[in-house]
């Protein structure tokens, strides 16, 4: 049976189980438990809430699985050996409020480091079956337009927008996107709440253990202008030894971003 230190940070590395053995996983709030048998697979989880425990990240060998936990059956003539986790973004776009209100003058720009929590896809390998998607933190729906009949339905989560990236915590279930915010009108620019368009951004992995994302540019162009949306590629500046874990769910069409992103400032 593969092994894995508990201090290794990239716990969406394939393990391998012997038949009757069990594994779990402590990733922020989120805890899973594996039991694999000859044909079949148990897999149970639960989240804790407490500040405590949302750092927490351990990897290894269980005894059992927890009895209070309905574990779930997946069957097989023979059970696959290999597990594997891996991070991917929320299935719709995250609102993030800003910790104060961010004001931009006219011609300029600023780079701002938001994270969002990522669901665990759990497969088994060779071949591979995705059993199921599990988010590691739970979040509420709001809606994110101007008005009941234009917008979109999105994730609510509450988090610090970081101008610099030096101040970033080391959180395993939390991928940072880096936001650029141009102001190319002649007004001041203020907001306090951005969508991050999460369903069409990759996820990477850096040197020092944290989640990154795809980068995101912002242009607004003016009071009655469209903001303008564009991804970017990772820069090692800010993710050193960056390296794709999970690709985009999906690829963005031009003309439904545009919609998505007209009403994310406030002026």
């Amino acid at each position: 049976m593969t092994t894995k230190n508990s201090a290794d940070n990239a716990w969406w590395l394939p393990i391998e189980l012997a038949a009757d053995s069990c594994w779990s996983f402590n990733i922020g709030p989120l805890s899973i438990y594996f039991k694999r048998q000859a044909q079949q697979w148990l897999l149970a989880y639960e989240r804790t809430g407490s500040m405590g425990e949302r750092e927490l990240l351990s990897s290894s060998a269980a005894i059992c699985m927890p009895p209070q936990l309905k574990a779930e059956r997946y069957m097989f003539r023979q059970s696959p050996a290999a597990l594997c986790l891996k991070p991917v973004l929320m299935d719709r776009p995250v609102v993030v409020k800003t910790l104060q209100p961010v004001h931009i003058p006219p011609a300029e720009q600023t780079t701002l480091y938001i994270s969002s929590p990522v669901s665990v896809r759990v497969s088994l390998q060779q071949p591979e079956y995705l059993l199921q998607e599990i988010a590691i933190t739970r979040l509420s729906d709001t809606w994110f337009g101007p008005s009941t009949q234009v917008g979109e339905l999105c994730y609510a989560d509450k988090t610090h927008a970081r101008h610099n990236k030096n101040e970033l915590p080391l959180r395993p279930h939390r991928a940072i996107t880096p936001v650029v915010v141009q102001n190319t009108s002649k007004q001041m620019l203020s907001l306090s709440k951005i969508s991050i368009p999460v369903p069409y951004l990759a996820v990477y992995s850096s040197a020092d253990g944290n989640l990154w994302t795809d980068p995101i540019t912002l242009q607004h162009e003016g009071a009655n202008s469209l903001a303008r949306f564009k991804t970017g590629t990772l820069s090692a500046t800010d993710a050193s030894g960056a390296t794709l874990v999970s690709p985009a769910r999906a690829v963005p069409e031009k003309h439904s971003l545009i919609r998505a992103f007209t009403h994310i400032f406030a002026e």
